[in-house]
C-alpha cells in the first residue's frame, strides 16, 4: 500500500521577525522521518507540509492548516502524519482529543511522532501509549500555563510591566525587587527610551506651538492643517523618524508613521507615568477576545490615577494633551459649515440619514435648504422617495424658540425642569477638566463591566449551584461584582456633585430695551449677538437630535413660505435616541 505522508508544525507565538525556528526544525525533521521511511524500502509519497503559526493546541482554537489537514485525512489525499511531538497535534484535554485522533485512526491513517514512535489502529498498546502522550501533553502545558501566569501576578504584585512589549517611548529594564514574602524577583519595569521619548516630546511642542500660532502652511503640507495628527504623521515620514515596527523587525521594517497609530501612542497613559491595564475587546456574545481595545488607568481607593513609572511627559501636560485629542475633530470642522444645524451630529433625515445644507446661489437666503444626505436616485423599500428638504432659516428659527421656550418654562413645567436639569449636566461635563472626564469615563466602562459580569454570572448560576461549594463561590462573586458597580456608582455621583455650573439663563434671556417684546431670538436678544459657535453650543445642551420628515405634497410650497411644524421631531436631551417618546412640534 502506498503511503502519503504529510507533516504537519505548530508554533504557539509568532514571532515579530519571522525567525521561526521551532517551526522550520519541526518541518526538517518530518521531512527527514518521511525520506528515511522511503529510503529503507517504503512506498512513501510526500503530499506536503501543513502549519499553524501563532495558534496555541490548548484552547481549541480555529487551527486553519490542522484543519485543512483534516480535510485531506478524510478525502484519502493523506493516510501518514508525521508531527516532531504529539504535543503539535493538541494540548485540549485527552477527552477532547480522543474523538478526533480515534477518528483518524479509524480512516486507517498512521501517526508518527519523530520523537515518541508510531501509532496504528489495531494496536492497543499504541493507542494506550498515544492517550498517555496526549494527557502528558496537556498537563505540560497546562502546569506551564499556570506557571507562567503566577509569575506573572508575582511580578505585578512586586510592582512589574506584565504588558508584553513595551509601549513606544520606553523600553523595558530588568531590575530586582522583593516580593510579599521578602524574597528576590526580577521584574521587568519601563524606563523612557531615549530616542522614541524625545520624539514624543518634539511632537508635543509642536502641538502646543501650532495651538497658539496662525496655520501657516509650508510647502507639501498640501491640504494638511498643520500641527494636526495628519500633518505630524507625515513631518515625521518626511524627517525618516522610524517608526517602532522600523526598528523592531522584518515584518514591519518598511512602516510608515499613521494618523491612527499617532494618535493611540498619544493617548497612552504610561506617557504620564500612570499604571494602566488593558481593555478587551468582547464578541458579540458579550465574551472578551484576546485583543486589546484600550488601556484603562489604574486608580487607587480614592479615585487618583497611580503612578508607576517615570513620566516622559508630566502629568499635568498629559492631561492637556488628551485635552487637545479630544476636540480637534471639533476644532477640525467648526469654521467648515456656517449653517447651525450641520456640523452638529443632531440634524437627521426620517431615514436616518444625516441632513446637508444646500445654500441658495441667489440672493434669497430663504431658498437655502436642508437635504437629505442619500445618494441621489438611491431607492430604498420602506423610505421616503426621491429627495427630501426643508427650509434652512425656517428649521433654524424653529428649533431656537422650541428650546428657548424651554427655558422660560422651566419653572412651571416639570418636562421642562428635566430637561434644564439635563442641560445642567451636560454644561458642567463640558466645563470639567479633562482628567474628571477620563475618571468619568473609566467608572462608567467599570460599571457596565461589572453589569456584564453580572450577568454572566446569572446565566452560569445553575452550574454553580449545584453543589455547597459552587453556591458560596457564586454567592461570593456575585457579591463582588455587586460592590464594584456600587463603587463604580457612588464615585460617578460624587463627580456629577462637583461644582456642578449653574445655567446662566439670565444672560440668554438678557435682550436690550429696544427688543421686540416677548421674542427671545429677535433683534436686540443674545442669541441674535451670539456667534455660531455659541448658538450651537446651546442647542447642544437642549437637545440630541432634529429630526425632518419629507413634505408631503400639501405641505410643500415655491420658495419655501410654507411651514408645517408636523414634519419636525425634536428628542429632547432627556429622552433615548430609541425611544418613541418624543417631542412632536406643533
Amino acid at each position: 500500500m502506498s503511503i502519503h505522508a504529510a507533516g504537519y508544525a505548530r508554533q504557539s507565538a509568532a514571532r515579530a521577525d519571522k525567525s521561526e525556528a521551532s517551526p522550520t526544525t519541526q518541518r526538517a525533521a518530518n521531512k527527514g522521518e518521511a525520506d528515511k521511511r522511503k529510503a529503507a524500502g517504503a512506498d512513501v509519497h510526500w503530499v506536503g507540509h501543513y502549519a499553524d503559526i501563532g495558534i496555541s493546541a490548548f484552547n481549541g482554537k480555529e487551527r486553519p492548516g490542522y484543519e485543512r489537514l483534516l480535510k485531506d485525512c478524510r478525502a484519502g489525499r493523506v493516510n501518514m502524519i508525521i508531527v516532531y511531538h504529539i504535543s503539535r497535534l493538541s494540548r485540549m484535554e485527552p477527552l477532547d482529543a480522543i474523538p478526533v485522533v480515534t477518528e483518524l485512526l479509524n480512516l486507517g491513517v498512521t501517526i508518527v511522532s519523530v520523537t515518541e514512535g508510531e501509532f496504528r489502529k489495531g494496536n492497543l498498546m499504541d493507542l494506550i501509549h498515544l492517550i498517555m502522550r496526549l494527557d502528558a501533553a496537556h498537563n505540560e502545558s497546562k502546569n506551564r500555563s499556570a506557571a507562567v501566569n503566577g509569575a506573572k501576578q508575582l511580578a505585578k504584585e512586586a510592582g512589574g510591566y506584565i504588558g508584553g512589549t513595551a509601549p513606544y517611548g520606553r523600553k523595558l529594564t530588568p531590575e530586582t525587587r522583593q516580593t510579599p514574602d521578602g524574597r528576590p524577583i526580577v521584574v521587568q519595569v519601563l524606563k523612557a527610551h531615549p530616542e522614541e521619548a524625545k520624539v514624543i516630546r518634539d511632537l508635543w511642542e509642536l502641538i502646543k506651538y501650532h495651538k497658539e500660532s496662525p496655520h501657516i502652511r509650508q510647502p507639501g503640507d498640501g491640504r494638511v492643517m498643520p500641527g494636526s495628527i495628519g500633518w505630524l504623521a507625515a513631518k515625521l515620514n518626511r524627517d525618516g523618524v522610524p517608526t517602532r515596527g522600523a526598528t523592531a523587525g522584518k515584518a514591519r521594517k518598511n512602516s510608515g508613521w499613521r494618523p491612527n497609530t499617532l494618535t493611540r501612542i498619544l493617548r497612552d497613559p504610561t506617557l504620564a507615568g500612570y499604571r494602566t491595564e488593558p481593555v478587551y475587546k468582547l464578541r458579540e456574545d458579550g465574551t472578551r477576545t484576546n485583543t486589546v481595545a484600550e488601556y484603562r488607568i489604574v486608580r487607587d481607593e480614592h479615585g487618583n490615577p497611580v503612578m508607576a513609572w517615570e513620566p516622559i511627559l508630566e502629568p499635568a501636560e498629559w492631561w492637556q494633551l488628551q485635552e487637545w485629542i479630544k476636540v480637534r475633530s471639533t476644532r477640525k470642522w467648526a469654521g467648515f459649515s456656517r449653517n447651525l444645524l450641520t456640523s452638529t451630529g443632531m440634524l437627521y433625515c426620517e431615514c436616518g440619514r444625516s441632513m446637508k445644507s444646500a445654500t441658495a446661489v441667489k440672493p434669497d437666503a430663504r431658498q437655502s435648504t436642508y437635504r437629505c444626505s442619500r445618494p441621489t436616485g438611491m431607492v430604498v423599500p420602506g423610505q421616503h422617495t426621491g429627495t427630501s428638504a426643508i427650509s434652512q432659516p425656517l428649521l433654524d428659527d424653529y428649533v431656537a424658540r422650541r428650546v428657548f421656550a424651554i427655558i422660560g418654562a422651566a419653572e412651571d413645567d416639570e418636562a421642562a425642569g428635566d430637561i434644564l436639569h439635563e442641560a445642567q449636566k451636560r454644561l458642567g461635563e463640558t466645563t470639567e477638566p479633562t482628567e474628571t472626564a477620563q475618571e468619568r469615563s473609566a467608572l462608567v466602562a467599570e460599571r457596565a463591566d461589572a453589569a456584564r459580569a453580572l450577568e454572566q454570572l446569572y446565566d452560569v448560576q445553575d452550574s454553580y449551584t449545584r453543589t455547597e461549594i459552587g453556591r458560596k463561590r457564586w454567592t461570593m462573586d456575585v457579591a463582588a461584582q455587586e460592590d464594584r458597580m456600587a463603587a463604580a456608582e457612588e464615585r460617578i455621583a460624587a463627580l456629577a456633585a462637583m461644582d456642578v455650573p449653574e445655567l446662566p439663563i439670565a444672560s440668554w434671556l438678557e435682550c436690550d430695551a429696544d427688543a421686540i417684546d416677548g421674542d427671545p431670538i429677535g433683534p436686540g436678544t443674545w442669541w441674535a449677538k451670539a456667534d455660531l459657535t455659541a448658538r450651537r453650543n446651546l442647542l447642544a445642551l437642549f437637545v440630541n437630535r432634529v429630526i425632518v420628515r419629507k413634505a408631503e405634497t400639501r405641505e410643500r410650497a415655491v420658495r419655501g413660505k410654507a411651514w408645517k411644524g408636523e414634519r419636525v421631531t425634536i428628542v429632547w436631551a432627556t429622552e433615548g435616541l430609541g425611544e418613541t417618546e418624543r417631542d412632536q412640534v406643533a
